[in-house]
């Protein structure tokens, strides 16, 4: 039977389906709720692919949905969609454009099918959602309370308001690393536990690789890790003017970089292969931030070594 391609543009209060057979494109919409997902998998023949863009908690339902039912999905990276559209030159943005945009991608690219996350997963991501969000918050009326201090006479409601809402933010911030490291150990305690063995890697530190990675199952290398999370180096070359190194890509989630800038801070100090290899960099004549960057790297090596052999961390073999 041959593959019928579909490429859904995700809204918030929406989707566009778009069906793509022999080249010729057909749409719909659907409500992006219970009923609409349900209209779409009525209608769906047994030989659809279907495509979508990551957009977070608006297409996790469907592609939930799909999979279930057992129609092959794939949830590809924005970008990927985007610089794709770019090497079509495309001038006309619409959501059925877009869809049969999508739709288009998937037939030449055939990307990688799709598996959600466990349950337990699914739950981690959300408590690390809101605690990025509290943490945001927080951050602010910090801001705002040292701004009110700079004034001669600071409103007290103004301040009072502001340290009220600070004290049930640390409450919900505290309860909430509570209840994912209450999670971590219960659902992948071994885990959990063997990240932590590695001298730079708190318990903190270990849950944000965990979620971020989907428990090691979205990654198989940790050349991939760190594409993903953009602290891969990027060279800058082109014929015999422009030779030079652009830094890292920051493409990706800048709070996991944020986590392992101190994790290398850490690392630095009290882990052997660490230090070294920052210590012969610094010594080198590398800048000390590019040195702790190498460090992020070595960690995430170290992370994946043990994660792929089960075994805790030892100093003599991360040596070798």
């Amino acid at each position: 039977m041959e593959q019928t391609y579909i490429g859904i543009d995700v809204a918030k209060d929406s989707f566009v389906v778009a069906t793509r057979v022999e080249g010729k494109v057909t749409t719909s919409l659907h409500s992006n709720d219970r009923k609409g997902i349900s209209s779409l998998l009525k209608g769906l023949p047994g030989s659809s692919w279907c495509i979508m863009e990551a957009t977070g908690v608006y297409s996790l339902q469907l592609a939930i949905a799909l999979y279930e039912k057992g129609i092959k999905v794939s949830v590809v990276n924005p970008l990927q969609i985007k610089r794709f559209a770019q090497t079509k030159l495309k001038r006309t943005k619409t959501d059925k454009v877009d869809a049969a945009l999508i739709a288009e991608y998937g037939e030449r690219m055939q990307p990688k099918l799709y598996e959600p996350p466990a349950p337990f997963m699914r739950k981690l991501q959300q408590q690390r959602m809101s605690l990025k969000l509290l943490v945001k918050s927080k951050r602010s009326f910090l801001n705002q309370l040292h701004a009110l201090a700079q004034l001669d006479k600071a409103d007290k409601a103004a301040v009072r308001a502001c340290k009220t809402v600070l004290a049930s933010i640390e409450k919900q911030i505290v309860e909430l690393e509570r209840q994912m490291q209450q999670t971590a150990e219960e659902q992948c305690q071994e885990l959990f536990s063997l990240l932590q063995t590695i001298p730079g890697i708190s318990t903190k530190s270990a849950i944000e690789l965990i979620v971020v990675s989907g428990g090691f199952r979205n990654f198989t290398s940790a050349r991939q890790f760190s594409a993903f999370i953009g602290i891969s180096p990027c060279i800058n070359e082109s014929g015999t003017s422009i030779r030079g190194y652009r830094g890292i890509s920051r493409i990706g989630d800048k709070n996991i970089r944020a986590t392992l800038y101190m994790c290398s801070m850490a690392a630095r100090v009290h882990n052997k292969a660490c230090r070294e290899l920052y210590e012969r960099m610094v010594k080198a004549g590398k800048a000390k931030k590019v040195a702790l960057v190498a460090v992020m790297n070595k960690l995430i090596k170290q992370v994946f070594g043990i994660v792929n052999s089960g075994e805790v961390y030892s100093a003599e073999c991360q040596a070798q």
